[in-house]
């Protein structure tokens, strides 16, 4: 293990839904999406949270628009580390999902050539936790003292190991922000539907549906995610959620422990920027698969 100064500064978006409080310990710098509705502009998870835009969505609310940084906010992020560190490497949402790589690299192109040399733009193919787990890990080596090319090196190969999905309550908001048609949504409304999303080459997509209701979906879910898996890292795992009640949670908890022992295991809110795409109740459960 190389061990000495930290090299690299790691930053991260409020999109890979870690606590504050992991990232200050793991000296990850934050980047914020932005929420526009009716009412302004709001910084996810500063100024508006997961309950705020769903109460929002819920009491009428038609508009939530969320958008990355602008590549002028990236550039002075990026330049603020390079004061700090040889290399800075930016571990971020999907570019199938979010503009959020496009406008860092257009950062990259403001800034003078010798800088912007040293500065490293990692599609992560992943949103929510999943991407935590690559930020964690970036994170991680980087405190050891590693190099850039090490550490990206690294990432990209945990990243094909990355189990994000997620089920969703029901098909509304899926529909509001064109995951899916209107046909599906009336369906999954008239049937008891609800839907199973998960990332594939960086694309959320659906990948199956589960039809009763959704206590049964969620024990359900689980038992289909984590039952009978040999290939499951048990070192941590996440339970991350849009406005699940505290009697979910222990649920879904349980159902967890019942089918897969998690040295850590982590129940985590929803960005505002993923719940305003997803809707309430939905939840994932997000782990590493071993080598």
């Amino acid at each position: 293990m190389v061990m000495g100064k930290k090299k690299v500064g790691i930053l991260a978006e409020c999109v890979c839904d870690l606590p504050k409080s992991t990232l200050r310990n793991y000296g990850v710098d934050i980047l914020y999406f932005l929420i526009e509705t009716e009412s302004g502009i709001f910084t996810d998870t500063d100024e508006i949270t997961a309950e705020n835009i769903i109460s929002h969505m819920e009491t009428g609310g038609k508009k939530s628009k969320s958008s990355p940084p602008s590549p002028d906010v990236y550039r002075k992020a990026f330049e603020k580390n390079l004061k700090r560190y040889d290399d800075v490497i930016l571990v971020a949402i999907s570019s199938q999902i979010s503009h959020s790589c496009d406008n860092a690299r257009q950062a990259v192109e403001l800034m003078e050539e010798a800088d912007a040399k040293r500065v490293h733009i990692f599609d992560s193919q992943h949103l929510s936790t999943g991407l935590g787990f690559l930020v964690m890990r970036a994170a991680e080596l980087a405190n050891q003292g590693y190099e850039a090319d090490k550490i990206l090196s690294e990432i990209d190969s945990l990243k094909d190991r990355v189990s994000t999905s997620f089920l969703a309550k029901n098909a509304d908001y899926l529909y509001r922000n064109g995951l899916v048609p209107s046909y599906v949504k009336n369906i999954c409304s008239a049937l008891n539907i609800h839907p199973v999303l998960a990332m594939k080459k960086g694309k959320l997509s659906l990948k199956t549906v589960i039809i009763g209701s959704y206590d049964y979906a969620c024990k359900y879910y689980v038992k289909r995610t984590l039952k009978g898996k040999i290939n499951i890292d048990g070192k941590c795992a996440f339970i991350t959620h849009a406005g699940c009640s505290i009697k979910t949670l222990q649920t879904i908890s349980a159902e967890v422990e019942k089918y897969c022992h998690f040295e850590n295991l982590n129940v985590t809110s929803a960005s505002a920027t993923i719940s305003s795409n997803c809707g309430p109740g939905t939840f994932g459960v997000l782990f590493v698969r071993s080598d």
